[in-house]
């Protein structure tokens, strides 16, 4: 199927509709679910990680996402006691596949995350900082296509999708971006992430 078709040019306005609704109303969707797989799954998937805490948060992104540029921007100064696992998606723009698979392929997957996120152009169109790769590896296509897997299982597709295990032993599931304000009091929730093998 045609990546431009008007059925496929209407889900992807519809996706990156319910994003701006989300993100610019500053509404984020948290639900908590029993099933510690789902975190498991997360931890298999293509991530990148920043950060040192052993408090592991993993955040479902595209690299073309404001609300997710949001919460990479809201995440910094959190990095000293909290791990950010990036995992990316492409579901919002033509070039979201080409810059997801940027960062994949890069020499420094951190660095190339830290370029998109830095030179982030939030006007109409423009996105993430990465130039996107013409040609992306069968590994890396297998690699998001994953990462999208996990996206689907989180329930509706929105990016950004913040999951991470609660000090309960349940799954915090967060879709849309917290406000600043909320993101100190969401950390706090968040388990030491041990081996889930």
């Amino acid at each position: 199927m045609n990546a431009n078709t008007p059925r496929v040019l209407f889900f992807r306005a519809l996706l990156i509709g319910i994003c701006l609704f989300l993100g610019g109303i500053g509404i984020s969707r948290a639900a908590e679910i029993s099933n510690t797989a789902v975190v498991k799954e997360a931890g298999q998937t293509s991530w990148i990680a920043e950060g040192q805490g052993k408090h592991v948060v993993y955040v479902i992104f595209d690299p073309n996402c404001p609300y997710c540029h949001k919460v990479f921007d809201d995440s910094q100064s959190y990095l000293k006691h909290y791990q950010f696992r990036w995992i990316p998606v492409a579901i919002l723009t033509p070039t979201s596949a080409g810059k997801a698979a940027a960062m994949l392929q890069a020499d420094n997957p951190n660095k190339a995350l830290q370029k998109n996120e830095n030179h982030f152009v939030r006007m109409r169109g423009k996105g993430g900082g990465l130039k996107p790769l013409a040609h992306m590896t069968r590994k890396t296509r297998n690699e998001l296509s994953k990462n999208q897997r996990l996206l689907k299982k989180t329930g509706m597709e929105v990016v950004p999708t913040i999951l991470f295990l609660k000090k309960n032993g349940k799954v915090e599931v967060i879709k849309g971006a917290p406000s600043k304000a909320d993101f100190p009091s969401i950390l706090t929730h968040v388990a030491v992430l041990h081996s889930m093998n």
